[in-house]
């Protein structure tokens, strides 16, 4: 009996892929950005840490495996270098209602870091600074942006390693896949 009842579930199971789910409705409550925002923006960051071109944005609303992509062609990246800019980033996307996207390495496999429409992608990766390492510890601080392979790298002088090997650890951001 138990072979025929995986029989049937085999033969009734749907893998679930991207293509087998419709896009979710874009949430009516959440604003889009305009021209104003950008411009805050470029005057809380330097204007080359706001990317809009589609050239410049493209390779941040698709994910690793090209599986998963944004359904707009406007988009709008933030490249902050500190947490107060990440801080006064949020605070004025939750005032104006705008929808954002973390996004580290943009390695994950499962299409978590790829906005779904016009969300404003917050990029770490400008944030790839080692604060301190402690050899007595071995605890390491680093910003949520630095490289995976580069901290390993880093603390293997001091004769440590990372506790985590991933495949993509050559792109792939401590912060987030």
């Amino acid at each position: 009996m138990l072979p025929t009842l995986l029989r049937t579930t085999r033969q009734s199971f749907t893998r679930p892929t991207a293509r087998a789910f419709s896009t979710p409705a874009r949430n009516a409550a959440l604003a889009s950005w305009t021209d104003d925002d950008k411009t805050y923006f470029q005057q809380l960051l330097k204007p080359e840490s706001v990317l809009t071109e589609l050239d410049d944005t493209e390779a941040y609303t698709v994910d690793w495996l090209k599986k998963y992509r944004a359904q707009s062609s406007r988009q709008m990246v933030l490249k902050p270098k500190t947490t107060e800019q990440v801080s006064a980033i949020l605070k004025y996307c939750n005032e104006r209602n705008l929808p954002v996207v973390p996004q580290g390495g943009n390695t994950g496999l499962v299409g978590g870091s790829v906005p779904v429409y016009d969300e404003i992608v917050l990029s770490t990766s400008s944030m790839n600074s080692v604060i301190s390492f402690d050899e007595v510890s071995g605890i390491l601080v680093c910003e949520a942006g630095c490289i995976l392979e580069n901290l390993d790298n880093h603390v293997a002088k001091h004769g440590y390693m990372m506790p985590l090997d991933l495949g993509a650890k050559g792109t792939c951001q401590i912060g987030g896949n």
